[in-house]
């Protein structure tokens, strides 16, 4: 049986960042300052009792998903087919703006979706929104979703008309279909695209194998062990999802990158696989900078807080997207981790009808995004 644990420090011989860097294959939901939200099986939880910390079980993972993982909610997120519709749809709309473009396949074959929005005249800026590296985080596809349909549906609008005939803007609203389509049918709790490993298990996390510093932690955030939920995969961009994106950056070369994530409410910037700073001043002003006025933005809407920090300050990572989109393409690159805030308010599970307020506290802060990377873009 899996839990959902609270996990606290016994006293300053127990710090709860060591918690982070001891293999146990253990499912992180939550960092706080105070305590860590994990799910666990009773013998992973009953180890980290006996390495003496204070660990409560809060609720078994059934019991969770039998209150926020209804049918009918389900319902109301797209599921991989859906959103091929809907984006073809909007393409077939406003063909003079839209271009719906295949960039991969995944493993299991599905098409992997960017939605190409702008007047399309050479040399201009280019900025990217993605989501749904994770199967799990259905809202994670539905803020960037809805940000291609009102730049499409509101096209000819000030000062969307102006973005538009100053530059493209990229939407990739579901990055790991095979994954999502996986944890509608099968695992609401899926988090991995669907590679068969070696070791008879499935699963790469698509946001540990990108290639900047990719496989240097071995850590329960960032594993080498091929059934645990953040697993990098065999080698750096071993998977035709990460392979898509890669190439499509490679491509295109950005001004800028959002990719969308749940849940916790925070704006991450890196680095995820060191404490350090990044290291070039004026890069790390500007998005420490954007960073503080999307959470500005954001808490305006609805009076949610999104918390600004340094990916590593969350936990450990490497060979995240946004390490790589910066690390060797110098993007500013953003993870946007949406609603809720915690798991008691469903964590994953958001329910629908937080949808719409999520993208619409969200709207002003993409909106901000593209409005200083495509009208000013920086050098």
């Amino acid at each position: 049986m899996n839990f959902i644990a609270k996990v606290t420090s016994s006293g300053p011989q127990k710090p709860l960042g060591d918690v982070l860097r001891v293999p146990l294959g253990i499912d992180v939901w939550e960092v706080k300052p105070d305590h860590l939200i994990l799910r666990g099986t009773e013998a992973q939880l009953d180890r980290l009792s006996s390495m003496g910390y204070v660990v409560e079980q809060l609720e078994d993972v059934a019991r969770h998903l039998s209150a926020f993982a209804s049918a009918e909610a389900a319902e109301q997120y797209h599921s991989a087919a859906t959103l091929e519709e809907e984006l073809r749809q909007l393409a077939q709309a406003r063909p003079d703006i839209a271009e719906l473009k295949e960039i991969g396949r995944s493993i299991e074959g599905r098409p992997i979706l960017a939605l190409r929005i702008g007047d399309r005249r050479g040399g201009v800026p280019k900025l990217l929104f993605m989501g749904c590296h994770h199967a799990r985080e259905w809202i994670a596809v539905e803020v960037p979703f809805l940000l291609a349909k009102e730049l499409v549906e509101r096209a000819d609008e000030a000062p969307i008309a102006g973005w538009l005939t100053s530059g493209e803007i990229w939407v990739a609203p579901m990055v790991n279909p095979d994954g999502h389509e996986h944890s509608r049918a099968q695992e609401r709790l899926w988090r991995k695209n669907r590679r068969r490993n070696g070791d008879g298990s499935f699963g790469v996390d698509p946001n540990r194998n990108y290639g900047y510093m990719w496989g240097i932690l071995d850590v329960p955030t960032s594993s080498h062990v091929p059934s645990d939920e953040t697993y990098v995969g065999p080698r750096a961009f071993s998977e035709p999802e990460t392979q898509a994106v890669r190439d499509l950056v490679g491509c295109e070369r950005f001004a800028g990158v959002i990719t969308y994530h749940s849940y916790s409410q925070l704006i991450l910037y890196p680095w995820g696989y060191t404490e350090k700073s990044i290291p070039d001043a004026q890069h790390r002003e500007q998005m420490v900078g954007m960073a503080q006025e999307m959470q500005t933005l954001i808490q305006e809407v609805h009076g949610k807080i999104y918390v600004p920090q340094q990916s590593s300050e969350l936990y450990p990572t490497a060979g995240d997207t946004t390490d790589w989109t910066y690390g060797t393409y110098g993007i500013p690159s953003f993870t946007v981790e949406l609603r809720p805030r915690t798991f008691q308010e469903g964590g994953f599970i958001l329910p629908p009808d937080q949808i719409l307020p999520t993208w619409e506290e969200n709207r002003p802060a993409a909106f901000r995004f593209i409005e200083q990377l495509l009208v000013a873009p920086v050098a």
